[in-house]
This record gives structure tokens, C-alpha cells and sequence, in this order.
């Protein structure tokens, strides 16, 4: 069985995601645990967004959880070469 799922409203979510984490792990060393906190914070939250886009856009063809959800995004999310994911501050 094969399921296509075209990627382009993830695009935004992707490159969010992506920065929140290059912050996170670039900060790590030199910010407050409160700050590290609130960009954690902020990864969840666009992991959130992204995981239930994904919930709504694959309702017709399968049933995911909340976590499931998570977890296949993160897997697309690595997937995904990051000039894809970007594309759209080229254009």
C-alpha cells in the first residue's frame, strides 16, 4: 500500500523546525536554562502544529494519534533535504 502526500504545506513547518533546533543547539551552551526552556518550548509547539497538519491531511487514509503523528513528522522532517525544505527563501 502506498499513500503520496505532497509536502509543500509542510514547508514553512519544516524550516521552523529547523531553525528552533539549530538555535536550541548553538544556545545550549551559553543561555539560561529558562531560555533554553522557551526555545524548547517553541520546538514543541511547531512540532505540534506540524503533527496535527499531518493528523488532517492523512485523515482520509489512515488514523494516526497525537504522538504517532510527532513521530512521522520528525521522520519526514529528516527525510526531507534541507534545500527542499528551503526552497521558498530562494524564490
Amino acid at each position: 500500500m502506498c499513500h503520496y502526500l505532497s509536502l509543500s504545506s509542510f514547508r514553512r513547518l519544516f524550516k521552523d523546525y529547523r531553525i528552533v533546533c539549530e538555535s536550541y543547539a548553538t544556545a545550549e551552551a551559553r543561555l539560561s536554562s529558562e531560555r533554553l526552556e522557551a526555545i524548547d518550548m517553541e520546538r514543541r509547539a511547531i512540532h505540534d502544529e506540524a503533527s496535527a497538519l499531518l493528523r488532517e491531511r492523512l485523515r482520509s487514509k489512515v488514523a494516526i494519534d497525537h504522538d504517532t503523528a510527532r513521530r512521522l513528522f520528525t521522520l519526514i522532517e529528516l527525510a526531507v533535504p534541507q534545500n527542499i525544505a528551503c526552497r521558498e527563501r530562494l524564490t
